[in-house]
């Protein structure tokens, strides 16, 4: 398989007009360098042949979360949530390409097929009409999991948004000119999207599981974060296929989705609270976990600035939460206690125990994945503002530092700019270093030794890798919210969500 950092150079050098934009020009540091290249096609590898389809027994189109064992047949479930994040994974890297005639694009037709699978099948959560749609796991062959040990966590309400967002990227990369496949996005994904936005509008206030376990129910940011995102980028897609009556209501009932979000923001310590349920002594959670840091990445939109009410990751209310949700695993992790000069490693949430309660890959490469996105944000911006909400992140890097505004080629921005990047930069050299042998990530490592633990293959750890290189190499992602490939972020203006104002740029 071709090297990914070849692919991006190609891909810059012909011009796509409307694929992601690609910077190349910055330098390489080539410890970095040289663990993509082993790394990033072997995570392709396991996604694509390891952990889903007929060379595992399963549909074509079925994704697991883990490379399957023979001793936890458990793990040959098809959850619908990770799966959502392993085709969003291909849609990422079908984006870069740009061909219609890429392997991937087979594999994400497949991906189609089975999500709306998923939504017409009759099951314990219901129907299309009494819950069927939250339903959030399958066996290997789309068909019902009736093992109550195994359902815990079902029905999930952030699986209808997830899946219509998935087809929502698709139905974007289908309408560009190269493509020119709007009668079939109108025809076969639209109604399939439509179905999902349409119970969103209706349910999104109801309480659900979370996304970790053991879950807790009741109101998740995860979830909301992805319906608004849905209703949103919904009802975008559907004025520009004239299904406009379709979509009458999802821009208000996002707005307001969106208001909701907000009420999870602790702004006595400056984070972002994973869910409503957070009496510890009870069952809750202390609310502190990775979750909003994996919104940042997932809902990242270049045109959409540094937006604080859509947790973009260079927003204040994104970088303080950083900050607040660090500091709380660098206490809790005893490895976090020997790193310098890199951000520490992330876990679940701070009481989880899973595995026995240890560091996550994937969100120890989500947080690189938020600060390369917030480095290019800002240099598009051309500017870096710091708030009074986002001045203790910005602490740890420049004691002097004060709020304001920083340009471009200001020397406060580039010795930011400077250290920030180092400190990314070192966090991926030293999960490069903490990788097995064989590059297959797994879910977690020792949170004393920084040693790998099975299970091998987590879906979650692969993804991750593929959002952090990207990021890494300056890739930014076509819009969700506005629904163009980004030149150059321009002018700020206001834009009213709900009751406050966020910032998005115009002019692209």
């Amino acid at each position: 398989m071709r090297p990914l950092s070849i692919l991006l150079v190609l891909t810059a050098a012909i011009g796509v007009s409307a694929s992601p934009y690609i910077n190349t020009n910055r330098l390489d540091n080539p410890k970095i360098h040289a663990y993509f290249d082993k790394e990033v096609p072997i995570a392709l590898d396991v996604l694509r042949d390891d952990i889903g389809g007929p060379s595992i027994g399963a549909d074509p189109g079925v994704l697991i979360t883990l490379i399957p064992e023979p001793d936890h047949p458990d793990y040959n479930i098809f959850w619908l949530r990770d799966a959502c994040l392993g085709y969003l994974g291909w849609l990422g890297e079908l984006e870069l390409s740009n061909d219609p005639h890429s392997p991937l694009r087979a594999l994400v037709d497949d991906a189609v097929h089975a999500l709306i699978r998923t939504q017409h099948l009759i099951n314990p959560s219901g129907n299309i009409f009494t819950g069927g749609l939250e339903e959030a796991l399958f066996d290997l062959h789309i068909d019902l999991i009736t093992i109550n040990s195994w359902r815990i966590g079902s029905p999930a309400a952030d699986g209808p948004p997830l899946r219509a967002v998935v087809l929502l990227k698709y139905a974007d990369w289908l309408l560009r000119p190269e493509q020119n496949n709007g009668t079939w996005v109108a025809d076969v994904l639209w109604p399939a999207i439509n179905l999902d936005l349409q119970w969103i509008a209706g349910h999104w206030n109801a309480s659900s599981w979370d996304l970790w376990w053991p879950p807790v129910w009741g109101g998740s940011y995860w979830t909301s974060s992805v319906q608004y995102r849905a209703l949103r980028a919904g009802a975008r897609l559907g004025r520009e296929i004239g299904r406009v009556v379709d979509t009458a209501g999802y821009d208000g009932i996002a707005s307001t989705v969106l208001d909701y979000t907000k009420s999870f923001w602790n702004p006595e310590k400056g984070y972002m609270t994973e869910t409503t349920i957070t009496n510890v002594s009870e069952g809750g959670r202390s609310g502190i976990g990775c979750a909003p840091l994996t919104v940042s990445v997932l809902n990242y939109d270049p045109t959409l600035g540094c937006d604080s009410a859509t947790f973009q990751p260079c927003s204040d209310r994104a970088l303080s939460s950083l900050k607040v949700v660090g500091d709380a695993f660098k206490e809790l992790f005893p490895i976090n206690k020997g790193l310098q000069d890199q951000f520490p490693f992330f876990g679940f949430f701070l009481e989880d125990q899973l595995y026995g309660g240890q560091v996550q890959y994937f969100a120890s490469f989500n947080v690189a994945e938020q600060i390369f996105d917030a480095l290019n944000t800002w240099d598009r911006l051309g500017e870096l503002e710091v708030t009074s909400v986002s001045l203790k992140f910005f602490r740890d890097f420049d004691k002097t530092i004060r709020i304001g505004k920083y340009k471009r080629g200001s020397g406060t921005y580039e010795r930011l700019k400077t250290v920030l990047n180092k400190y990314a930069e070192n966090t991926i050299i030293s999960l490069a270093e903490r990788t097995p042998s064989d590059f297959i990530i797994p879910l977690v490592m020792d949170k004393v030794t920084g040693k790998p633990i099975p299970p091998r293959g987590a879906l979650r750890s692969q993804v991750a890798v593929l959002g952090a290189h990207n990021a890494y190499n300056h890739v930014i992602p076509p819009s969700w919210a506005n629904g163009r490939a980004p030149k150059s972020l321009g002018k700020q203006v206001p834009c009213n969500y709900g009751d406050e104002e966020g910032q998005f740029p115009v002019g692209l």
